[in-house]
């Protein structure tokens, strides 16, 4: 995550790992000449922390990630990959440095747009020209995303009292149909939500890529855009993938939120029961 609209006091949790990072700034291939601080802890984001750093007149973006990458289904290496290559096709920010702990990255100057934001013409379909670019990424050494896999993940950390092993079978076999179907994989980003669209007089930038790899070719379109919007641009429905992304939200904060593992099967039932 590279920028967001507002900012908030610097909390004390992940501050120091943040001072301790940026005495390796000579590490990094940002714009700086001398040592960065700390101006202020951005807003947005529920998985890391992000930092808005700066000396001079040049500012970027510290994102201390979280350590439990793997629980969450984040693969970094993969993430580091997909963020050099994206590079030149200019949707995204650049990248200065990374590691599993942290990512500094460009500081995009722009705002996020809500969802009546994005349903303004000329900013949907500069999204929908950002995909399509981003889905003629070629990334012939990363793996086809394995959404039962992701499921897997998730499920094997909820205590059997809140997802009981019928509902697990429900939405693996889900997953499993998303799997098996016959579509070429490209490169998705997996999290493409208004939050992580910034837009300026330039155009966009897409941001938070830890979830992207090459998955599924409707997952970004039927994510970021609303029924009748696909059907403007064409975009066949698919009730099946539909399910699949709110059943993986669910799961996701589940694991990161144990508390709201409470209503899970609820709500998974609502979901799988959608018609």
């Amino acid at each position: 995550m590279v920028i967001w609209p507002g900012e908030k006091p610097i909390s004390s949790n992940n501050s120091s790992l943040a001072e301790q990072t940026i005495i390796e700034w000579r590490q990094w291939q940002a714009p700086f000449q001398s040592k960065p601080q700390i101006v202020s802890q951005l807003e947005g984001g529920l998985t890391n922390t992000s930092y808005l750093i700066e000396a001079g007149s040049e500012r970027a973006v510290l994102r201390i990630n979280n350590p439990q990458a793997v629980q969450l289904g984040i693969n970094r290496d993969n993430e580091i990959t997909i963020l050099k290559k994206i590079a030149s096709i200019a949707v995204a920010p650049n990248y200065y440095f990374a590691n599993s702990q942290y990512l500094v990255s460009e500081y995009i100057d722009g705002e996020t747009k809500d969802v009546d934001g994005i349903s303004q013409p000329a900013i949907r379909q500069q999204i929908f020209q950002a995909i399509k670019a981003i889905q003629t990424t070629k990334l012939p050494n990363l793996k086809r995303f394995n959404y039962k896999k992701y499921c897997q993940i998730y499920c094997s950390q909820i205590s059997g009292e809140y997802l009981g092993q019928s509902a697990v079978h429900q939405l693996l076999n889900l997953a499993q149909q998303i799997d098996s179907a016959d579509w070429q994989p490209v490169l998705c980003h997996h999290d493409l939500i208004p939050e992580n669209i910034i837009h300026n007089q330039q155009g966009i930038s897409i941001i938070d890529w830890e979830y992207a790899g090459l998955g599924h070719p409707q997952f970004d379109y039927l994510r970021i855009f609303s029924k009748q919007q696909r059907e403007s641009l064409g975009i066949e429905p698919n009730l099946n993938l539909e399910r699949l992304q709110a059943v993986l939200d669910e799961l996701w904060f589940a694991v990161r939120y144990p508390v709201k593992q409470l209503n899970l099967e609820i709500q998974l039932n609502k979901i799988l029961l959608k018609g």
